[in-house]
């Protein structure tokens, strides 16, 4: 039996971040919310979209998916390993009949997942738009976060090597501003840990 094709669902690659995960799950879960999209499959391509993004966006969930993934879906050819490709529709037939994954923590966040999809789509849109509107909040302060961390880190680095060329040839001036910008570094690599761990 053919497990669910979660990557397909979400119509995003085995390789995508968490980051994509979340905004492609965004897009089409308020696209397919059965109270805007009034297509006979859209209660059951909702819930399969709910049920894609909790096993995708949970690490251990999405490793021991992975697992079952690659030996469904690889298909390995004389140069290159491909995977093979389902409908390019959210709705997958296969996630309506029962599926038994090898791993037994799988199947039972398998099946939470989908009752929790199911809660999802029995919410009205303005409940459910609400969430996927935190869910996207959160994305954002997460690339914010990224992107103050890369920043600091090259402060960090150039005030580091100032330093080094300042005490060298014993210019007071540069060493100062060195550690004025390792200082910025550390108080921009303080910050974003602080965030990392909320």
């Amino acid at each position: 039996m053919m497990i669910p094709n979660y990557y397909n669902i979400l119509k995003i690659g085995r390789d995508s971040t968490k980051e994509t995960i979340k905004k492609t799950y965004r897009q089409l879960a308020l696209k397919w919310h059965p109270d805007v999209n009034k297509s006979p499959d859209a209660h059951e391509c909702f819930i399969e979209i709910n049920e894609a993004y909790l096993i995708l966006s949970d690490e251990e969930a999405r490793a021991k998916y992975n697992i079952e993934f690659d030996f469904h879906f690889k298909v390995k050819t004389e140069d290159e390993t491909v995977f093979a490709n389902s409908n390019d529709s959210p709705k997958n037939e296969q996630a309506k009949s029962k599926v038994n994954y090898k791993d037994p923590d799988l199947n039972n966040w398998t099946k939470s997942a989908r009752k929790q999809a199911e809660k999802y789509a029995f919410m009205s849109f303005k409940e459910f738009s609400k969430m996927a509107g935190m869910v996207f909040v959160e994305t954002g302060k997460q690339s914010f976060t990224a992107i103050i961390y890369a920043v600091s880190a090259v402060i960090g680095a150039s005030g580091l090597f100032s330093l080094f060329i300042g005490v060298k040839y014993g210019d007071t001036q540069q060493i100062l501003l060195s550690l004025l910008f390792i200082g910025i570094a550390i108080i921009g690599i303080n910050f974003t840990s602080k965030k990392h761990s909320k």
